[in-house]
Parts: structure tokens; sequence; C-alpha cells
């Protein structure tokens, strides 16, 4: 295979290559925090992430935030 063709290829899969690296960062950003903020705190967020939710500073992202006000 030419390092052109592989190239190519690459760049044909970026999406999957984003989602598999984001996916690996939470995985390991995971178990960090199941070390220092315990495994009921990070089953907690785990829960709201499932739900949709986004957690973190005022603005958050919520399911029910798709109206945007045009004012």
């Amino acid at each position: 295979m030419t390092e052109e063709k592989q190239s190519s290829n690459l760049e044909d899969n970026l999406p999957m290559v984003n989602y598999i690296m984001l996916h690996r960062i939470y995985d390991m950003l995971t178990l960090i925090a199941n070390k220092l903020a315990g495994p009921d705190d990070v089953a907690k967020m785990v829960q709201y992430h499932d739900q949709g939710y986004l957690l973190g500073p005022i603005p958050s992202y919520t399911p029910g935030d798709n109206e945007q006000n045009t004012n």
C-alpha cells in the first residue's frame, strides 16, 4: 500500500478516528475520576451524560435548550 493511499484512507475515516480517540480520552478520565472523586460520583456523572446533560459552568447545555432567542 502506498503512503498516498494510506493517507487518503485515514482521511476518509476521520470521523471514526475522532470518535475512537475521544472514547479513549473519556475512558482514561473516567479511571482517574474513579480514584480521585470516587465511583459513586463518577456513576452519577455518567448517568447525567446518558440523559443528554453536559456538566460544567453555566451556560451548560440540557436537552430542552433547543430554542434560541432571536431578539
